[in-house]
């Protein structure tokens, strides 16, 4: 009997380690009162990003895919070729401070922009502008740790919680390997309108929910 709780109480423990996603909470919160759940905590996330709560990271991150922000991933693609596609080459000093005029706008608009953070992080990291470094070495790994934490992804009720449909495909790296003879997908419409992938590859199984389904609302305008 002892052993049977003990159990219990490990895995109730285990599941509430994860900072668990209510969507519909974080949807209605984002919606019907952005200017407290929402605009504050991006100004501060540009600033001093450190200062919020996991909760708080929660509410803005994944907020985000229901708030029409000023730079959306249509945008990143029409910019892709002109600038973002830049970053990856190896920069002088001299260009990545060129490029740094026209990316740094966007990225102050959007720097939930996983992809636009990593552009920054090259375009800083060649200007040796150490200070903006700090601060997009600090917002990147709070994105990585906040998907991270939304669940192990071992269960529908933990699974992994990202808002980039590109993310929901880069969880099959968790895979110890990949066989695509015992590789399996399904998909499913949630309640909340958020996709679950449930990935399959023997006895391995992973969860990836897709926070609002795949368009973005400021995309759908």
């Amino acid at each position: 009997m002892k052993r049977t709780v003990y159990t219990f109480f490990l895995s109730f423990l285990f599941t509430y380690s994860f900072a668990q996603i209510d969507v519909n909470l974080i949807k209605k919160n984002a919606t019907e009162n952005p200017k407290d759940n929402y605009y504050p905590l991006l100004e501060k996330f540009k600033v001093n990003p450190n200062d919020l709560s996991q909760e708080e990271l929660n509410q803005l991150y994944y907020g985000s895919k229901f708030i029409k922000n000023e730079y959306s991933i249509g945008d990143y693609n029409s910019d892709y070729e002109k600038i973002w596609k830049k970053t990856q080459n190896k920069l002088s000093k001299m260009k990545a401070d060129k490029i740094i005029i026209e990316a740094e706008p966007k990225y102050i608009k959007n720097p939930l922009n996983k992809f636009v953070l990593e552009g920054m992080l090259y375009l800083y990291t060649a200007s040796e502008d150490e200070k903006k470094l700090k601060i997009v070495k600090e917002q990147s790994d709070l994105i990585k740790t906040t998907i991270e934490k939304s669940g192990d992804g071992k269960s529908e009720q933990t699974p992994i919680c990202v808002i980039n449909p590109g993310d929901v495909h880069a969880q099959l790296g968790k895979f110890r390997f990949i066989d695509r003879t015992k590789f399996e997908q399904k998909t499913k419409q949630l309640k909340d309108g958020s996709i679950l992938s449930i990935y399959k590859m023997g006895d391995e199984v992973y969860y990836v929910k897709l926070v609002g389904g795949y368009y973005f609302s400021s995309d759908r305008l």
